[in-house]
């Protein structure tokens, strides 16, 4: 496929971007939704495999866990090859092994073998994880790459309000049948061989001084503040989320349907902020946005943890969500913008390590806390940290020389 040339990032900037590279945009996005899908497909369906396989509520967080561990390793090494041998060939392998292992997951005969899927799986989202976001950065100018990523955002947010009611609807089939959607992604790989160009030219450094460049870059305070709030966004993500519907089910009763729509609230917030984030940034400081998310989200984890009603729970989520649209672009937007574009997979690659190591403490850690404390124990503590995040971001705002800062 041909790389994209200097005359068409030329005409880009004077025409919309959904006029300019319009299929490799769309499979950009569609790589984006299909990582997303890993976890969100899943999430009403733990409380059923959990009974059918006879798995302890402490456990079931593995299934998690064992999708997001192996990005912590193999995710910055995808990202340097990302760099440094081109992006395409990468994004139609981690897309196709993504799809089979998870579709062969539906075909397990024990929950051991379910693990076992789940972390091959997991080796397809550790290449997709680092090339998404830097898909959308190669393809668009600068004026429009935030706007792309509150795009992107957006999307995934409407996956996370279909998904999981897709995934409750077929759990109560079976959650056998919950995992076969995946089967969809080997189709997107398909396409992505076909209609992906190369948006990395290939002009690189040397291995040694590629590393030692992005060993600079990742020190820069723009993205000791991009890597702190992925940390946070993403525990409190996948302990929300993972918890949520085990709380939902033994507290309250509430059917896979119904938790399905507790998410899909969640996901309908984070969609009216990510969509909105191109007219707000610029107004307000970025940490003062960030800290205002932490505080919604704040409120969303703690109304489980008190025991509200499930109605004050839905408005709790969607707050969570509202504070998740924002966190998302802009967390994206620190890391990219200032990049330069042969840096961007490395650095995104070592955002993507920190944020599955969150991912995979997340529901480890707080299974751990559930063996020794009640379900409403695990939602203090994010609440708790979701605090802490908040004031920390005043601190950082009422600090930082707005003048002289580069971000």
């Amino acid at each position: 496929m041909d790389q994209l040339t200097e005359r068409q990032r030329t005409v880009a900037n004077h025409i919309p971007f959904r006029d300019v590279y319009r299929g490799p945009l769309a499979i950009a996005f569609a790589a984006s939704i299909a990582s997303v899908s890993g976890a969100t497909l899943l999430y009403p369906v733990l409380p059923v495999l959990a009974a059918d396989l006879k798995v302890d509520e402490a456990q079931i967080g593995l299934v998690m866990a064992a999708f997001t561990a192996p990005a912590i390793v193999l995710a910055p090494l995808f990202g340097i090859m990302a760099d440094l041998y081109g992006r395409r060939w990468l994004l139609v392998f981690g897309l196709a092994v993504f799809g089979v292992a998870g579709a062969a997951a539906a075909f397990a005969p024990t929950y051991e073998w379910v693990l076992i899927l789940r972390a091959i799986q997991g080796i397809g989202a550790s290449t997709l994880l680092p090339l998404t976001i830097v898909l959308i950065s190669d393809i668009l100018p600068d004026d429009r790459e935030l706007r792309g990523q509150g795009i992107k955002v957006a999307l995934d947010r409407v996956s996370m309000i279909v998904l999981p009611l897709v995934g409750g609807a077929l759990a109560i089939l079976s959650w056998r049948v919950a995992f076969l959607p995946f089967l969809l992604i080997v189709a997107l790989a398909v396409a992505a061989y076909l209609w992906m160009p190369e948006t990395n030219k290939g002009e690189h450094d040397s291995l040694r001084d590629y590393l030692a460049r992005t060993s600079r870059a990742i020190r820069e305070p723009r993205l000791t503040l991009a890597f702190a709030t992925g940390f946070l966004r993403f525990f409190l993500d996948f302990g929300l989320y993972t918890y949520l519907p085990i709380i939902a089910a033994l507290r309250y009763g509430a059917s896979p349907a119904a938790i399905g729509i507790l998410i899909a609230l969640s996901a309908v917030g984070s969609i009216i902020t990510a969509l909105g984030i191109g007219r707000i940034y610029g107004r307000v400081a970025t940490e003062t946005l960030l800290a205002l998310a932490f505080f919604a989200s704040a409120i969303g984890v703690a109304l489980p943890a008190v025991g509200a009603p499930l109605w004050l729970i839905a408005i709790g989520l969607f707050l969570f969500g509202l504070g998740n649209g924002l966190i998302s672009p802009l967390q994206k937007s620190l890391m990219t913008r200032r990049t330069p574009p042969e840096l961007r997979g490395g650095v995104i690659a070592v955002d993507r390590v920190i944020q599955q190591v969150a991912k995979s403490a997340a529901p480890a850690l707080l299974g751990a806390l559930l063996l020794v404390a009640p379900l409403e124990a695990l939602f203090w503590v994010m609440a708790a940290m979701s605090a802490l995040g908040t004031v920390a971001l005043i601190v950082v705002a009422l600090m930082r020389d707005p003048v002289n800062s580069s971000w």
